[in-house]
């Protein structure tokens, strides 16, 4: 995830949010696979063959992928499709004193090919690539916040939709029977998004990090320990105070670069057949970040998290 609070990370980690709502890095790709499959039965269904068995009906379905991806030369490619819910607590912003608890269903699409991968890990083009070195893509997007439904930035500019994306590399470490431990380094570039104007870039974020994963039987459980930096004009959005905005209680406040946040977080997956069972915990720690005195930032760490229930329905 802004490996912050009100993130939404989308990386089909399935769920290692960022602070906490689904992680699935691929939102364009999971739409258009959702979209796919929707659509392709209507098709089906107004042809002229008037019956035909679950079996037939299922293998045309394929047919119909499979043909749109040997079209763009992914032919080589299998694909597995599921839907999900998510429920996660997170608090409006990284400091905020206040908290949100969201529910919201999600597509999740698995998809590999020669070219391609696209999984919980995220959407990763087999380029630069080796044992040890891997280029993927990280993508996160942050929840608007109101701010007159938030004590600290009462009576100033509601917080926007920010969505930040960017490349990520992942270095391998080291790998035994069951387990990885990898360093990743995902920089991105953050923009506010409203209806009202195009999208305004809003500075960068890079958030290196430790992670450790160990797989055996139905089980999955992954630790990541690292560190948030943000430029000026990321931190700006959450912790500048500006002449208009000063109170008693509110000081005059002008955000800079630097550290954001230290992070702890914990990933753990259960598969049951077509069913995958997930949950989520982060702790965040502010009490070293550099707009630490911002009259904005009211706490020194947070904890956020949440579960999600998937149901994989569909595969080639």
């Amino acid at each position: 995830g802004l490996a912050q609070a009100r993130l939404v990370r989308v990386s089909l980690r399935t769920f290692r949010w960022s602070a906490v709502m689904v992680r699935s890095r691929s939102l364009p790709v999971a739409t258009l696979f959702f979209l796919l499959g929707c659509t392709a039965s209507p098709m089906l269904a107004a042809a002229p063959l008037p019956e035909l068995s679950p079996e037939s009906a299922a293998a045309r379905h394929d047919g119909l992928v499979n043909q749109v991806l040997r079209r763009v030369g992914e032919e080589s490619a299998t694909w597995s499709l599921g839907i999900g819910m998510a429920v996660g607590a997170y608090p409006h912003y990284p400091g905020a004193q206040q908290s949100e608890t969201v529910a919201a269903p999600f597509p999740y699409p698995e998809y590999r090919s020669n070219r391609l991968q696209l999984d919980r890990d995220g959407l990763a083009a087999k380029v630069f690539q080796s044992e040890r070195f891997k280029r993927d893509l990280s993508v996160n997007g942050a929840f608007p916040v109101i701010a007159g439904n938030n004590d600290l930035r009462s009576g100033m500019a509601d917080l926007e939709l920010m969505i930040e994306a960017g490349p990520e590399l992942q270095i391998s470490l080291a790998n035994w029977e069951h387990t990885s431990l990898r360093f990743d380094i995902p920089a991105r570039a953050a923009f506010e998004v409203t209806t009202s104007h195009l999208p305004n870039h809003v500075g960068w974020s890079v958030e290196p990090r430790l992670h450790l994963e160990q797989n055996f039987a139905n089980w999955e459980w992954e630790l990541d320990v690292g560190a948030l930096w943000a430029t000026r004009a990321y931190q700006d959005v959450f912790y500048t105070v500006g002449s208009a905005d000063v109170t008693a209680s509110r000081p005059l406040y002008a955000a800079k670069s630097g550290l954001m946040a230290w992070r702890l977080s914990a990933t753990v997956e259960r598969q049951l057949g077509d069913w995958r069972l997930l949950g989520y915990v982060r702790q965040m720690d502010l009490s070293r970040a550099v707009n630490h005195d911002s009259a904005l930032l009211a706490q020194d760490s947070y904890l956020a998290g949440g579960v999600a229930l998937i149901w994989m329905f569909k595969s080639s």
